[in-house]
């Protein structure tokens, strides 16, 4: 998990790299049912730690940049899935 956060996160201004990655990163998560309400929960577990171990230092936008960073990534999850899972089954 953390390998793959730290690639995404370095690759943020590099768009064409991002996509890339995330991309890679959904067809390795082929095997998991990531639905909206499932990206929903993990995202919000996430951005709930980051809130709690951080304090006063999480602050409004910081948040929302993570709240949006993690939506991001889980709908490219789920776009993988869902355009390109039907394709790869033998």
């Amino acid at each position: 998990f953390m390998n793959g956060l730290n690639q995404i996160i370095s690759s943020l201004t590099d768009p064409k790299g991002l996509k890339v990655i995330v991309e890679t990163l959904g067809f390795q998560h082929l095997d998991l049912e990531v639905t909206i309400p499932r990206v929903i929960i993990f995202r919000d577990a996430i951005v709930d730690l980051l809130q709690v171990e951080m304090g006063a230092r999480f602050t409004p936008k910081a948040k929302d940049g993570w709240m949006t960073f993690l939506n991001y990534v889980g709908g490219a999850y789920i776009y993988v899935r869902v355009k390109f899972s039907e394709r790869l089954k033998i």
